[in-house]
């Protein structure tokens, strides 16, 4: 049979899961739409310079786009205050760590996670027969580094640390973050995925892109995907230094990226207005959402993402199969629930469905 033929990765890997299974219940009179607050998506669109310059290209993607990007790479390297060799443009950053794990896991090596954390940095470890160690964070979810260091082992190959973290919007000690850079062993690549870090309001605290430099094993991830509003262009970069940007290129297949998105990438860069436009108004809403909830009851963690994870005292996955028949769709499969920022609109439809919920059962528990 074929499934003989399979690796037992594939034949064990879980299907990615957004949140709230595959059976859902029907919707409540009156609902008629499914409001996306799962996916971490720009409520907001895309930048408007992005959307015309990617429509601007659509009637050219008869042509190949260029082999690494350059023209994006320029501008990023402008932005970051780093050399052009050593940005790589992925297809998103997921995609960027799948080049990572390629490059360097090899069967028995550990791979170091924070928990909870990001899916992908757990199945990307299982597909190249890696080892996960997992070290839980603290119960702020703030990682502890000094557990961090202490699970290092002679067989570590690399650390996955998400700053600010996916998917409890926590965010590390700055200090401490870099502390810990230099006290790793030369074995041992620490990859930081900062694909949520300019929404970010904290005075003081910094990219690691400044930590890059010759003899750093350090790999800082980033995406478009947020802030930019372009999530279904799927573009991504990883800067590093060029010894490992080198080496990472081999793995590629030459064309990163399709034309359209990375024109889109490039206008997106300029566009400040757009961004400003983007930061302020997912503020009000993460302040919104925060006070409501709270006001219900619900444990709610400092958020510096757009995003928000908290514990509505109500089983995780019945409260957000309960939200959905509101045509609310949030993550009810992590040890927490994690709601996105919506618009004000759809920020206010989730909070009347959660007041309703938590009314509902309020009156089913006194019976």
């Amino acid at each position: 049979m074929f499934q003989d033929l399979v690796s037992q990765f594939v034949k064990e890997a879980p299907p990615y899961n957004f949140g709230v299974g595959d059976t859902f219940k029907p919707f409540r009179e009156g609902v008629e739409k499914v409001i996306i607050m799962h996916k971490n998506e720009n409520p907001y669109g895309t930048s408007p310079k992005a959307a015309a310059a990617m429509q601007d290209q659509a009637s050219h993607s008869n042509r190949y786009p260029t082999m690494r990007a350059d023209r994006l790479r320029e501008k990023l390297a402008v932005k970051h205050g780093v050399d052009i060799s050593q940005i790589m443009v992925t297809q998103g950053g997921t995609s960027a760590l799948g080049f990572i794990s390629e490059m360097l896991i090899q069967d028995g090596d550990e791979v170091i996670v924070t928990t909870p954390a990001y899916p992908n940095y757990l199945n990307l470890t299982k597909k190249y027969n890696g080892v996960l160690v997992e070290v839980p964070s603290d119960e702020n979810y703030i990682p502890h580094f000094d557990d961090i260091m202490a699970s290092v082992t002679d067989k570590t190959k690399l650390i996955f640390l998400a700053n600010p973290n996916n998917p409890t919007g926590t965010i590390c000690d700055d200090d401490a973050l870099r502390k810990f850079l230099h006290r790793l062993q030369d074995h041992v690549v620490l990859v930081v995925d900062e694909a949520y870090f300019d929404f970010i309001e904290r005075p003081g605290c910094r990219s690691m892109i400044d930590e890059v430099a010759d003899h750093v094993n350090l790999i800082v991830v980033r995406t478009f995907s947020k802030i930019y509003g372009m999530a279904g262009s799927r573009i991504g970069y990883m800067i590093s230094n060029p010894e490992i940007i080198h080496y990472l290129e081999i793995t590629s297949t030459g064309y990163c990226c399709n034309r359209v998105g990375l024109a889109g990438a490039e206008a997106a860069l300029e566009d400040r207005e757009f961004i400003e436009m983007t930061i302020a108004e997912n503020k009000k809403g993460r302040d919104y959402l925060t006070e409501v909830m709270k006001e219900l009851g619900f444990d709610v963690w400092e958020s510096h993402t757009n995003f928000i994870f908290f514990d509505p005292h109500i089983p995780i996955k019945e409260f957000a199969d309960e939200l959905y028949t509101f045509g609310v769709k949030i993550r009810g499969d992590f040890v927490r629930a994690r709601i996105s920022i919506g618009t004000m609109a759809e920020n206010r439809i989730a909070a009347k469905a959660m007041e309703q919920i938590v009314k509902e059962y309020k009156e089913k528990s006194s019976k």
